[in-house]
């Protein structure tokens, strides 16, 4: 048997808990047509990318943390019509019905409430835009005005001990409306900038319906994952950094 059955899986600071391969945005030609997939002539066999799927040109990330109890499935909008992993190989470009881990048939839902833009489901599993390219704005990409009920940010020292701390109601507020505010930035353009091991920080934004998402944020940068801070964003946050300090320090 010549063909080889490699894991590749690389790891990007994109929350968001974001897992990504690299052949996902490379510019190399692929190995295969991409019109039809095939694995007979591959050396290597990609099997192991993160869950993803590609609609309306737009890559959309599995939330895997997020509480769903409180969304409802909207229209359908289509299927799932290729499975990616294990079925391609390496250099192959993902098109738009493409998911990574999602079966053949898969049913696409809209997200009751949210724009199809930011957020789907994807069989029962709720999927969220990584990147939009028109988007102008942080809240042009996260269709979350009015819908913010508490922020958290959450530190994790070298010994993967969890820090925690709530912002007030009034600095939660004040919060989402800059937060949305901003310009958005596309993350690799933030990531070329960032110094060697940055401070990190996550910032958890809850909503009103239970559901939840992720986003990195570097104090000293002022800088998140989809942009950069303004100076309200950094004397919002700074207070509760110090307090986060003051926890890991109180513990070592």
């Amino acid at each position: 048997m010549n063909l080889a059955l490699i894991p590749l899986t690389i790891m990007l600071l994109l929350n968001d808990t974001t897992h990504l391969p690299s052949n996902l945005m490379s510019t190399q030609k692929p190995m295969i047509n991409s019109d039809q997939p095939t694995t007979q002539k591959c050396k290597i066999i990609v099997d192991e990318y993160d869950a993803l799927l590609m609609w309306n040109d737009l890559k959309y990330l599995r939330n895997y943390e997020s509480d769903t109890k409180g969304l409802e499935r909207g229209k359908k909008v289509g299927e799932v019509s290729f499975k990616v992993n294990g079925n391609v190989c390496l250099g192959y470009r993902i098109k738009n019905g493409d998911a990574t881990w999602a079966e053949i048939g898969t049913p696409i839902y809209q997200v009751k409430g949210y724009s199809e833009k930011f957020r789907l489901f994807v069989g029962n599993e709720l999927y969220e835009a990584k990147e939009n390219p028109d988007a102008k704005k942080i809240g042009d990409l996260f269709d979350i005005s009015g819908k913010v009920k508490k922020v958290t940010l959450e530190y994790i020292d070298k010994n993967d001990k969890v820090y925690s701390v709530d912002l007030s109601d009034e600095d939660t507020s004040q919060f989402a409306a800059e937060f949305l505010s901003l310009d958005h930035v596309p993350f690799k353009k933030i990531y070329k900038r960032l110094p060697p091991k940055p401070q990190e920080y996550t910032v958890i934004i809850y909503l009103h319906d239970g559901s939840s998402f992720r986003i990195l944020y570097w104090p000293k940068e002022n800088a998140f994952t989809r942009g950069y801070g303004n100076d309200k964003i950094k004397k919002i946050i700074v207070d509760y950094v110090d307090q986060l300090a003051k926890k890991a320090q109180s513990h070592k």
